[in-house]
């Protein structure tokens, strides 16, 4: 039965994985949804954000009523090698009987094409939408665009180089003219003059010193929608990414197997090098994602 057509129960909740970090704001005033509570919540419908490991799998398994599963990226590595049994990954639970459960009793969403491609093919999930997310109010999002020359990235602490931070580093001595400002964590490799390394800094601090920039620099192999990408698109600015997003820049296309092939990197470079020739704000890529972006069933069945 499609959800959308189904009588409203006036109550929907979402779960949210403890793994998941701080997002630009909460369920409950982008969706509207309410906060899970297991013992009160167990037959009322519910989206689960983020299936990290066992624990989040069984919060899934044990409720009742209609499930929504949102996977968030690397979760859904996680999935594919087994949910761990110890503390060191030696005894794992094979996806297989998971993936043949949630086949049967849930609804699968993912944020992008590579995504769907992994569970689909590598999961055994047979069926997953394809819808991007963004917990952040759309509407406090204006076109803030001017021209200029700088691109941000972000990173968590002791990732950075999943990020890219270290492609920068390999590509910034070619783009003299291009500054790019890396955030949310620390980075010990001495930069050059053009990469300006800000680390964690309070969040509304970022977004206004981000939302001047240009360019929304996203550089994992292995990703959702971030934050880095809606709110870049979302200023009329013009993001770039490895993965594929429909209207936003893709700079590598290759099937080589490397995670940056030289290909790709003189792409990025050729792209960048446009970045401070650009006047006007993309607002074709806007538009599409004020329409696109969190249209998902349990935020329409919530309100």
């Amino acid at each position: 039965m499609n959800i959308l057509t189904t009588k409203k129960s006036g109550n929907c909740y979402a779960r949210w994985s403890p793994t998941l970090g701080e997002l630009e704001d909460t369920a409950e005033h982008i969706w509207g949804t309410k906060t899970y509570n297991p013992q009160k919540h167990i037959n009322e419908p519910c989206v689960f954000f983020g299936l990290y490991g066992l624990p989040d799998f069984y919060s899934l398994w044990r409720h009742k009523g209609k499930k929504w599963i949102l996977w968030c990226g690397s979760d859904i590595l996680n999935f594919r090698v087994g949910y761990w049994l110890d503390t060191k990954g030696k005894i794992k639970i094979v996806p297989k009987p998971l993936a043949d459960w949630i086949n049967q009793n849930c609804e699968n969403w993912v944020e992008n094409e590579a995504e769907a491609m992994i569970l689909k093919t590598y999961c055994g999930i047979e069926k997953v939408n394809i819808c991007p997310s963004f917990l952040g109010n759309i509407k406090d999002y204006k076109v803030e665009f001017v021209p200029g020359n700088k691109v941000y990235l972000s990173a968590n602490e002791d990732r950075q180089l999943e990020y890219g931070w270290g492609i920068v580093n390999m590509i910034a001595c070619l783009l003299p003219n291009i500054e790019f400002h890396l955030y949310g964590a620390s980075w010990k490799q001495q930069p050059l003059k053009n990469v300006i390394v800000h680390g964690r800094i309070p969040k509304k601090q970022m977004n206004e010193e981000i939302k001047k920039m240009q360019c929304g620099l996203r550089l994992n192999k292995h990703d959702g929608f971030s934050e880095i990408i809606a709110k870049s698109v979302l200023w009329g600015q013009y993001p770039i990414t490895y993965l594929y997003f429909p209207k936003i820049t893709q700079y590598v296309k290759d099937n080589c197997g490397q995670p940056f092939c030289l290909h790709g990197l003189n792409n990025l470079v050729h792209l960048l090098k446009k970045i401070s020739k650009i006047k006007k704000p993309n607002l074709e890529a806007r538009n599409y994602y004020l329409q696109t972006i969190n249209q998902f069933p349990w935020n329409k069945y919530a309100k």
